[in-house]
Parts: C-alpha cells; structure tokens; sequence
C-alpha cells in the first residue's frame, strides 16, 4: 500500500478532507465550556485592578519559599464543616458522590477542567488537584513573603484563588507566575485563558501582590485580547 500512498497523495488527502468535514466536531474548547469554573466569573480583565498592581523586580535566586509557610492542610475557612479542598470539588465537579455517611468528604465526580478541555472521571485522588490560580509560591515572592501566618493560611484557602483541574497540568504550572508558564500552557480555548487571566488579575490586587515586567506585559496584552471576546 505504501507505493498506492505515494503515488495518490492528492487523491487521499481529498478523501481525508470529505470524511473529516462529514463528522461531528467536538473540541476541546467546548468541553471546557462545560466547566463550573469557566461559567462562574468574569472573561475580561478589570483594567482598574490591572492598573492597581505594583511592577516590581522580584529576586527569586534565595529560594526561600517553603509550602508550610502557608499552612500544613486544607482548613475550613468559611465554617460550614468542609475542608476548602471538598468545597472546591463540590463546585466544580459534576455527578459528586460523598463517601459512606459522609456530608462533606467527596469520593467520585466528573470534572470538564479547564486548563485542558478533557473530561476526566475516576479516581480524584490521583488525577484531580486543586490550582491556586496565583501559585503560592509565586505570592511569596510578590509580596506575601511579609504577611502574617494568618493571612498566608488565607490566601491559600481563598476559593476565588482556587479551581479543580488536571492534575498533571498542575504539576506543570507549578509555582510559575503567569509569564513563566502562560507561553508554555497549551490552553483549549481562549475564553479559559480570559477567564485565568482576570481571576489572576483579580487576586493580586485583592492581596496587593506585585508582577514582573514581564508580567505586566502578558497581562497588557491579554487585557486587549480578551475585550474582544466580551
């Protein structure tokens, strides 16, 4: 077959082209679509809270940050007997169900994530994580590294700065800012990265965090982007 292949390239690719405009399209970008989280805030950047961040050089060579300086565990910030990481999975999961004769501790569900447009169902505990939007370690350096212990346990449970996702696409964002890992993130449309980008927007200006230059930068350019989209 390789010899036909060759000599009727013309002729295969027409065929590949009739099979593929008769079949239903479904994209990633739909399947994000159908996240809680992509649904439940704003797809543009505030330009006043973008106008409000502090530009500052961060040196980030003392490699200071430790995970602990934000508390050991998920708390109960908001009193109402779940752990903040169960409220995450509460809002933005489909289909929950809770463990035997329990209220608040979930042990299955469907998450549409976000960050990469695929529906995954299963085992939470092995293939969903809880994203801080603006990484904990990238607060550290923009200025929580000041802040009380109090104020750092928080910020780390503040569900405006929290979203379920993939948990291999968590591992790769890591404690990058927006401009060390947005170039490298391979998003599933760009409503979710507006989305990501105005909820990273909004918490550096409640918290009064600083950006990079090159955060900045990103973050000019996304604001123009994304008011085409709204």
């Amino acid at each position: 077959m390789v010899w036909f292949a060759t000599g009727h390239r013309t002729e295969l690719r027409q065929i590949f082209e009739t099979l593929r405009d008769g079949l239903p399209i479904t994209t990633q970008a739909e399947a994000a679509g159908q996240s809680a989280w992509l649904d439940s805030g704003p797809t543009t950047i505030d330009p006043q809270e973008l106008a409000s961040l502090d530009i500052e050089e961060q040196d980030r060579s003392d490699d200071d940050y430790e995970r602990d300086e934000f508390g050991s565990s998920w708390l109960d910030v908001d009193e109402n007997s779940c752990d903040t990481r169960n409220d995450i999975l509460a809002r933005d999961l489909v289909d929950v169900t809770y463990e035997d004769g329990a209220d608040c501790e979930i042990a299955d569900g469907t998450l549409h994530d976000p960050y990469t447009g695929t529906t995954i169902e299963g085992n939470l505990s092995e293939d969903v994580e809880i994203d801080h939007i603006v990484s904990l370690g990238d607060a550290w350096y923009s200025g929580a590294e000041q802040w009380s212990d109090e104020k750092r346990e928080r910020f780390a449970n503040d569900p405006s700065n929290l979203v379920a996702v993939d948990g291999p696409a968590n591992t790769s964002k890591s404690d990058d800012s927006i401009s060390e890992w947005y170039p490298h993130w391979d998003a599933p449309g760009d409503t979710v990265e507006c989305r990501y980008a105005a909820a990273y927007v909004h918490v550096l200006a409640e918290y009064d965090l600083s950006v990079t230059r090159d955060d900045y930068t990103l973050l000019k350019q996304l604001e123009a982007n994304c008011k085409e989209l709204a």
